[in-house]
């Protein structure tokens, strides 16, 4: 399987964890009864929770644009050295961007220049797809 596609996977997987921590910060926040009802009255979850939410909602986001650019991209057979590159600054920066949001460090922008990092990977992505595809 591709770089590229790798990517998507290792995304997938970063998804699934921030979504079980911000789960399960939701839990001990409002109970069990809350979490396995009907949840008609939103979490309150605070600190590294709420940040746990914050982080999953951006990295879907920016996980359905990488997708959008690395499937075609695969399937027309375009990998490139640039798309290598962009898809392995994506997942780093990805992971570290999640690490960052989730601890709570804003020092020097350090969580925007990550966000920054991944945007810079899926634009090198979409760049070797339009070169493939013409």
């Amino acid at each position: 399987m591709s770089v590229e596609l790798w990517s998507l996977v290792w995304g997938g997987l970063l998804l699934f964890i921030l979504i079980v921590m911000s789960a399960n910060a939701n839990v001990k926040a409002m109970g069990m009864p809350w979490g396995i009802g009907n949840r008609d009255q939103p979490a309150t979850t605070t600190g590294w929770g709420g940040r746990a939410r914050r982080a999953y909602l951006n990295h879907l986001e920016n996980l359905l644009i990488y997708a959008c650019f690395a499937i075609p991209l695969v399937m027309i057979g375009g990998s490139s050295s640039l798309s290598v590159l962009g898809a392995q600054i994506f997942i780093v920066a990805r992971v570290l961007y999640a690490i960052i949001y989730v601890a709570g460090l804003t020092a020097g922008g350090i969580r925007t220049i990550a966000w920054l990092g991944g945007v810079i990977g899926y634009g090198m992505v979409f760049v070797a797809l339009l070169q493939a595809a013409m």
